[in-house]
């Protein structure tokens, strides 16, 4: 039997880059692929025992002994340290006794109220205990493919909240989400093609084995084809979000212009905004989808919403198999109980639910609204989505 990961339900990109945080704020050079490489190899390796954890992090991060010092004392506070030999005599031995570890409960109420003296611990981001296994095959091709460098001018701003840009800025990190997303998730078809690996393929294999007098000296194989998966976002414009609507239209736009992609606007009603966002002009796709939503800015029906668009005779049929993106707050007006049946719904008509909240970038942020906490178990991973370097995880969520 598999012993459990010592990350249960953690994000492992926000986890991995509050802990690069915390060895910069000690004076430990890292640089931005070491701490991609970091959360590469946490969710390939997924540590069961804090030595695992603690060998990871050393080899993706330190590469210079003149470190090793300080970032043993950087990991013995981040995590509760003293059970971790981590003296330079002690790093060659591995005759020591493991630790035992407090529940994951513990371990989250323990990192929210911890303030380590490198700058304050490492924030946890749980994702929803309740997601579905996916049946598909694994394929290399389902990664979401992203520039690994950010331009000079967007790096500064990378990681500052999108309410507290310019409009040149905003203008800016719109152009580079609209080039950014240049692959999307794939799913596999009735259709084989011909393979160097999957099936064998017999037909094809016995007709070749006609040429070397009935013997298959050589095998044929064959696989499924696979096709781009849809991808959905319904973005909420009420007046709670009235500071993140232009980035997220932004992001509409991205996901519009690709193919097999819809936009949807909602407040206390829902809008299909998908055909004005292919306009050629990013500034006028923008301000073309924001009229076509009437109650913009307003109050909150998500759940009418979400009903809305499962109950329409054509959009719920884009909804089947796809990625869909919730972009809101959870602020709503309608019964908790009804968000509870709608997202209910909705996750059992699509293949992903992907739900984006900038307000979880908070410190000490809980889902507890009524609707957020009612959508939360229905959803896949929630984001906070509030920055450039946040909505790069939402596209990299979108390609798993």
């Amino acid at each position: 039997m598999n012993k459990p990961s010592l990350l249960p339900d953690i994000d492992r990109a926000i986890f991995a880059s509050a802990f690069v945080a915390s060895l910069r704020k000690a004076e430990l050079p890292v640089s931005i692929h070491s701490g991609e490489r970091y959360a590469g190899a946490l969710a390939a390796t997924e540590p069961t025992r804090r030595t695992q954890l603690y060998w990871v992090s050393r080899v993706c991060l330190v590469h210079d002994a003149r470190h090793l010092d300080a970032f043993d004392r950087v990991f013995d506070v981040v995590f509760e340290g003293g059970a971790l030999p981590t003296g330079r005599g002690a790093r060659k031995s591995n005759t020591h006794q493991e630790p035992s570890f407090p529940s994951a409960e513990q371990r989250r109420r323990a990192a929210r109220n911890q303030q380590a003296d490198v700058g304050g611990g490492v924030p946890w981001s749980q994702a929803p205990s309740a997601s579905p296994e996916d049946d598909d095959p694994p394929d290399d091709d389902n990664e979401m493919v992203l520039p690994e460098l950010l331009p000079a001018e967007l790096a500064q701003i990378a990681d500052q909240p999108f309410d507290l840009l310019s409009d040149d800025e905003l203008t800016a990190i719109g152009a580079w989400l609209e080039q950014a997303a240049i692959a999307w998730p794939r799913k596999p078809v009735r259709r084989m093609k011909q393979s160097n690996a999957g099936r064998l393929d017999r037909r094809r294999t016995l007709s070749a084995a006609r040429r070397t007098g009935g013997d298959p000296v050589q095998l044929m194989w064959n696989d499924r084809r696979r096709r781009t998966r849809r991808v959905v976002m319904v973005a909420d414009v009420s007046g709670s979000m009235q500071t993140f609507v232009r980035p997220y239209m932004h992001v509409l736009r991205a996901l519009s212009t690709h193919v097999d992609a819809e936009a949807f606007a909602f407040s206390t009603t829902i809008t299909r905004i998908t055909p004005a966002l292919r306009r050629s002009d990013p500034t006028e796709a923008v301000a073309a989808a924001s009229e076509l939503v009437d109650d913009r800015f307003s109050g909150t029906k998500i759940a009418t919403s979400l009903q809305t668009l499962m109950s329409h005779s054509s959009w719920s049929t884009l909804l089947r198999g796809s990625v869909v993106i919730v972009a809101s707050d959870g602020w709503d007006t309608d019964s908790a109980d009804d968000m509870d049946r709608r997202m209910q719904r909705l996750a059992r008509m699509a293949h992903r639910v992907i739900w984006v909240n900038p307000r979880a970038a908070a410190d000490g942020f809980e889902p507890l609204v009524g609707g957020m906490a009612a959508a939360l178990p229905h959803c896949d991973v929630m984001l906070s989505g509030h920055s450039l370097r946040a909505m790069r995880h939402v596209l990299l969520a979108i390609g798993n």
